[in-house]
């Protein structure tokens, strides 16, 4: 009875073997090593590839962390930049909350001034109706005074128009 090896299964051949038997033993141990070495020479192309892929990848990654590196500088600047920027902006803001709080001032006092002119407004107005009340009397007054020297014109006329007519004598006279 024949032996295999134990990784390909490979027929050992014994001495007791017939000839033929042993070179078709060797024929399909031939096959099986042709078989192996194929599988092997396909991961061998496989691996390199995959090598190939793994180095063309990690190359690419270098020059990625490359950039990385100087994106990072460039941010580091733009960032000491910006930082710079928020200082100047914190002193401008609180410049114009100091400001804002002096105009809040200013605008309180003309509100006061506001409400000041306001009440001597409103004293003015109280004058100025009580004098549109007077000068409506007055007109009225002023009216009747008009009416009555129309009829005083009037009662003239009726007079003089009376002297200007020649007398009649009375009858049986003339």
């Amino acid at each position: 009875m024949a032996l295999n090896t134990p990784n390909l299964k490979l027929v050992k051949p014994e001495i007791t073997d017939k000839i033929d038997v042993s070179i078709a033993n060797f024929a399909q141990n031939a096959d099986k090593i042709d078989a192996a070495t194929k599988q092997l020479q396909d991961k061998t192309a496989s691996l390199q590839s995959n090598l190939d892929k793994t180095k063309q990848d990690v190359s690419n990654l270098r020059s990625s962390l490359d950039n990385t590196k100087k994106d990072v500088t460039s941010l580091q600047g733009s960032l000491n930049t910006t930082n710079k920027n928020v200082a100047t902006n914190k002193s401008e803001i609180a410049s114009n909350n100091n400001r804002i709080n002096a105009i809040e001032s200013n605008i309180s006092e003309i509100n006061k001034d506001i409400a000041t002119i306001n009440q001597t407004l409103d004293v003015i107005q109280s004058g100025l109706d009580e004098v549109k009340n007077k000068a409506q009397e007055n007109k009225s007054a002023i009216e009747a005074m008009q009416t009555q020297l129309n009829q005083y014109g009037e009662r003239l006329t009726a007079l003089e128009n009376l002297l200007k007519e020649p007398e009649t004598p009375p009858e049986g006279e003339a």
